[in-house]
């Protein structure tokens, strides 16, 4: 039986846990917080103490953390015990720079590694139908391709180690950009006297559309911010990511200098836990 690991047991990890352990894999898992820990126990998987522990186990570790630095901390902390052949395969949304560091460092050990971020949500991760964009070496991404078939419904093979995270933090810009556009029309509309709800119902079948729409609307429609579909702390991050990868390239962007800013202001104001679609109030 396939051993893996995961490191990582948030709204995205378990249902990795869940969907690898239906696969029938031998999964391991580590989460610092004891509550996420019981959910990997409860779905199946063996907890260890720590992510050396689960990296010596397993024959795939799958990262899926918070922070570009937790990713860092966890795969330093994984390497040392991890045998020849092994393969990281990061879910995260993490810096290109950290990536590629990371990636040199496993591949002087024999392991191989690649950034590998989703999109789909907490929904995508649960019933397997979310998108992987892979960055790294096209012979272990084919070794990994098993894995992203029993967890994923869509898998692309960007390029280089980074190319994923490249895209990924392309992808969550326009996330970021449409939603403040979106929040603007829906506060225009009611004070101008239309409920947010009637303008929804209209965009859900205009050229307003999008999924961002389908996915956050409903949230900015009932102020329901408190049902985190995506935290305001995590889409600030990776606005914070793009715009520095925006910066390094020195690309113009004003559009998206502007919603920056304005999930800078959400964070002082202490959304971090709440839906992104909160920066609005």
């Amino acid at each position: 039986m396939i051993k893996v690991g995961v490191l990582g047991i948030g709204m995205m990890g378990k249902g990795m846990v869940k969907n690898l352990i239906k696969a029938g894999y031998q999964v391991y898992a580590y989460d610092p917080i004891p509550k996420a820990a019981e959910k990997a126990r409860e779905l199946g998987a063996t907890v260890l103490d720590n992510p050396k522990e689960v990296a010596e186990k397993v024959e795939f570790l799958l990262t899926s953390l918070p922070t570009s630095q937790a990713v860092a901390d966890a795969v330093g902390a994984s390497l040392p015990g991890m045998k020849t052949g092994t393969v990281i395969c990061d879910m995260s949304t993490a810096a290109v720079s950290v990536e590629r560091g990371l990636y040199e460092a496993a591949k002087a050990q024999g392991v191989g590694y690649l950034d590998c971020p989703v999109s789909g949500g907490p929904t995508g991760a649960e019933n397997a139908t979310m998108s992987i964009m892979v960055g790294g070496d096209i012979e272990v991404f084919e070794k990994a391709k098993p894995i992203f078939e029993k967890i994923s419904g869509k898998i692309f093979y960007v390029g280089a180690i980074g190319s994923g995270q490249i895209i990924k933090m392309c992808n969550n810009i326009v996330v970021a950009v449409t939603s403040v556009a979106l929040a603007e029309a829906f506060a225009t509309a009611v004070k101008a006297g239309v409920s947010a709800q009637t303008a929804y119902d209209i965009f859900k079948v205009s050229t307003a559309g999008s999924r961002t729409l389908d996915i956050f609307g409903e949230n900015m429609v009932k102020g329901t911010y408190e049902n985190a579909i995506f935290a305001c702390g995590h889409m600030h991050k990776d606005v914070d990511l793009f715009m520095g990868l925006a910066n390094e390239l020195k690309i113009s962007t004003l559009l998206s200098s502007i919603t920056h800013q304005i999930f800078n202001a959400a964070m002082k104001k202490g959304y971090g836990q709440l839906d992104m679609a909160a920066y609005g109030v």
